[in-house]
């Protein structure tokens, strides 16, 4: 479907004249790409609509086009985390690793979430003839990581080459960069290059370092216009068949002005507590673009010490036991609430 017609299927672009809807391909809009890719100014000044019109007609562009995509979506094809707890919990909420699925993994800085990512490439890049594409935003990716968990694994030399050599990795220090990589794997999708079409795994750890500075209510345009950019790309991919996995960080309610609100009340008022005890860093917006989302956390202890504070001691200590506690927090196809236990180990998170 082209452009102008998507746009005269929203509330906002029916609001628009012929006269504006020619003006966008006089300007060389002329794919939904285009229409996100130009900058809210632009779009205000070219068309004589407020911003927050343009912002909402790009909101309402990506639910639409994410809903005729679907049509075309490849057939599912289920992958497995390789983590046999984890597995069972995301069978039990209908949710296993499958192609075109968007999961969120959140959770305390420090918990564990890049060793639980390193561990589900390598499984998967070991189960399966593919390659994984790691976005390293916060450029701290360590090859010596990998390899120490390769040794613990006892694989054969040739079994840990190949895998290394599946696995790669890309930094994307800022939110133009990693739109940029996103972009560029669609594009090299669509020429069918070899390395592209055996990538069907996307890793993206983590998006805070990429949007922490669009902090507060006086940046909400601007954060909401690039996570619609972002969100894009991201259903994109999935809907070519891509399984994608991206970290996040939240917060204790004590935390909250590390938080990046969204400015909006998304009226869940039985998810107002859990929000406040560990709040989504992107906000709520964010939190409905994933299939599932998921919290890597620590185990209630005995005292009931917070999580965070439990880090902060097992960090200054040389003790901690590796138990993790995974727990869904949302599902669009399945419950939530539900949870599994798994351990840190020099082989990875089993």
């Amino acid at each position: 479907m082209d452009l102008r017609n998507m746009i005269l299927q929203t509330s906002t672009g029916k609001q628009l004249s012929e006269y504006q809807l020619n003006l966008l391909n006089k300007n060389n809009i002329e794919t939904m790409i285009d229409f996100h890719e130009a900058s809210e100014k632009k779009l205000h000044e070219l068309l004589a609509i407020r911003l927050e019109s343009v912002l909402d007609l790009k909101k309402e562009l990506a639910h639409l086009w994410l809903k005729e995509s679907q049509v075309e979506s490849p057939p599912e094809v289920e992958y497995g985390t390789g983590i046999e707890e984890l597995d069972k919990l995301l069978e039990s909420v209908d949710q296993p690793l499958k192609s075109g699925r968007v999961w969120e993994l959140c959770g305390h800085p420090g918990v564990g979430k890049t060793q639980l990512m390193y561990t589900l490439a390598l499984n998967f890049v070991w189960k399966h003839s593919h390659k994984v594409l790691f976005i390293d935003t916060k450029r701290d990716f360590s090859s010596k990581r990998i390899q120490d968990l390769l040794l613990a694994r006892n694989w054969e030399t040739a079994t840990c080459e190949k895998a290394m050599r599946a696995l790669l990795v890309v930094e994307a220090p800022t939110d133009t960069v990693l739109i940029e990589v996103l972009r560029t794997l669609d594009e090299q999708l669509t020429a069918k290059v070899k390395e592209a079409l055996e990538t069907k795994m996307v890793l993206i750890d983590s998006l805070v370092p990429c949007y922490v500075h669009y902090r507060g209510d006086e940046m909400l345009k601007i954060r909401q216009s690039l996570l619609t950019k972002l969100a894009c790309r991201i259903r994109k991919l999935a809907v070519r068949g891509l399984a994608i996995i991206i970290g996040n960080v939240s917060f204790d309610g004590k935390d909250e002005d590390n938080c990046i609100g969204d400015g909006e009340d998304d009226g869940n008022s039985d998810e107002k507590a859990a929000r406040q005890k560990s709040g989504p860093m992107l906000g709520s917006y964010w939190a409905s673009v994933c299939t599932l989302r998921m919290s890597l956390e620590l185990p209630v202890s005995s005292d009931g010490a917070e999580n965070f504070d439990r880090l902060a001691e097992a960090a200054s200590s040389s003790y901690d036991d590796g138990l993790r506690l995974v727990n869904v927090l949302s599902n669009t196809y399945g419950p939530a609430d539900d949870t599994c236990l798994l351990r840190i180990t020099d082989a990875g998170v089993v």
